[in-house]
């Protein structure tokens, strides 16, 4: 979190104003404003922010900032404590040193409730300033997510509803039911469920990774039904990643892609592996596919991908990617890494 010229601004501001308050209620008080005493005051500005600059970085570092009130509150009160005591602490000790004031450190000494006070005021301000910036920002990208989602969905619904799926798929389910009624049925019921899940998974922001997968099976059933010999699926997601939360059709866009732009256009067709695994940070869900991947051509292909870059980076921030990339000449693998939050891991969801 890098200080904004607002902060400093701030700083300078509200340090400056102890120094004016200060300096009236000695002149107001009548003590006489001699240089030890305009020195002290100048002293606490100086220190004021040194000392409150870098309890800001501590602030930082412990990652306070992410932390709800009630956790907040306890904290700041015993970092305000032993800030107020380490100030008075270098108050005196600069004092005696530069303006000979000759006074000894007491633990008793009433400034040091002050300084708390002062330091909790600060903290305060800062606090709420941080939280109101953190709400307008998670705001803008609630606003974005959103956009996002329903260009998202306009176009799931305009590439699902009318073209080259949903018809191939009535031709095959059409050539079954003479061949193979029961296999028809099934088909059926898998293309409904594909549909369905599009649909009801289009209008939340995460969902449930065993959602995706279940959905993401049908619709490779059905195309195995059209494919038959020539598309080979295999599987490897561990049951402990499919509480992980993702955003909605992104893994079918990837195996659609891998069917639409790989195995369609091979002869002989070829094979999807689809993979899920836990990183150092996150979870890696890795869709590969026969084929050969060329990065410098524009088509749907490249729109969707960047379609998907972009969801990731709105719902989990820059630690979220999507790689493409050939593999051993003969294959092409997407990789989607997702960070690891408490948005992501938490098992009770809505289903």
């Amino acid at each position: 979190m890098t200080p904004s010229r607002y902060y400093y601004k701030a700083q300078v501001i509200g340090w400056s104003l102890y120094v004016l308050i200060s300096t009236a209620v000695f002149i107001m008080s009548g003590t006489d404003m001699s240089m030890k005493v305009v020195g002290g005051i100048y002293l606490v500005f100086a220190l004021g922010l040194i000392v409150t600059h870098l309890y800001r970085l501590v602030i930082i570092r412990l990652g306070w900032l992410e932390q709800d009130i009630g956790r907040l509150l306890p904290r700041v009160t015993i970092a305000c404590v032993v800030v107020s005591v380490i100030f008075h602490a270098l108050y005196i000790s600069i004092g005696n040193l530069v303006f000979n004031w000759g006074i000894e450190f007491s633990w008793r000494d009433p400034n040091i409730v002050t300084w708390g006070m002062l330091f909790f005021i600060w903290s305060l301000i800062y606090f709420s300033y941080a939280f109101f910036q953190r709400f307008r920002k998670e705001e803008l990208k609630n606003f974005k997510l959103e956009a996002t989602r329903n260009e998202y969905e306009l176009r799931r619904l305009k590439d699902q509803m009318n073209p080259h799926f949903i018809f191939n798929a009535m031709n095959t389910i059409r050539a079954l039911i003479d061949e193979d009624p029961n296999k028809a049925k099934r088909a059926v019921t898998q293309l409904s469920n594909v549909l369905r899940s599009s649909l009801q998974a289009g209008r939340k922001d995460l969902i449930r990774l065993e959602q995706e997968y279940q959905m993401v099976r049908d619709y490779l059933e059905i195309e195995k039904a059209r494919y038959e010999e020539r598309l080979e699926v295999e599987w490897q997601v561990p049951d402990e990643l499919m509480s992980i939360k993702i955003p909605p059709l992104m893994l079918q866009t990837l195996v659609e892609n891998s069917i639409k732009h790989g195995i369609s256009k091979l002869p002989k067709g070829g094979t999807i592996k689809i993979e899920a695994s836990k990183s150092a940070d996150g979870v890696d869900l890795a869709v590969t596919n026969s084929g050969h991947y060329e990065p410098n051509t524009s088509s749907d292909s490249s729109l969707g991908l960047e379609n998907t870059r972009a969801r990731l980076r709105l719902s989990f921030g820059e630690r979220a990617d999507l790689e493409i990339k050939n593999v051993n000449g003969a294959s092409v693998q997407t990789t989607v890494h997702i960070p690891l939050t408490q948005e992501t891991h938490d098992s009770n969801i809505d289903r």
